[in-house]
C-alpha cells in the first residue's frame, strides 16, 4: 500500500485530538503545527503498523512533516 496525504492525516486524527489534520500543511513541521512529541511518536508507531515497515531511530529526524513521511514510506514499501 502506498502512503498518501489522506491516510497519513487519518493516522494523525487517530493520535491527536488537539490538532485538526485537515488544517495541517504537508510541508511544515508537525511540531510547528501543534503536534506534540508524544503524539509524533505514536504517529511513527502507527505508520510502522499500517504500512508494515520499521522506522529506525536514526531515520526519525528526517520525518518531520507529512510530505517527508509520505516519501519515506513510499520508498520503504516498494
Amino acid at each position: 500500500m502506498k502512503a498518501t496525504e489522506s491516510n497519513i492525516k487519518s493516522i494523525l486524527d487517530e493520535v491527536s485530538s488537539l490538532v485538526e489534520s485537515s488544517d495541517l500543511d504537508i510541508n511544515i513541521s508537525l511540531t510547528d503545527q501543534g503536534v506534540d512529541s508524544l503524539d509524533l511518536v505514536n504517529v511513527y508507531l502507527l505508520v510502522e503498523e499500517k504500512f508494515e515497515i520499521k522506522i529506525p531511530d536514526e531515520d526519525i529526524a528526517q520525518l518531520q512533516n507529512i510530505s517527508q513521511i509520505i516519501d519515506y514510506v513510499n520508498l520503504k514499501v516498494t
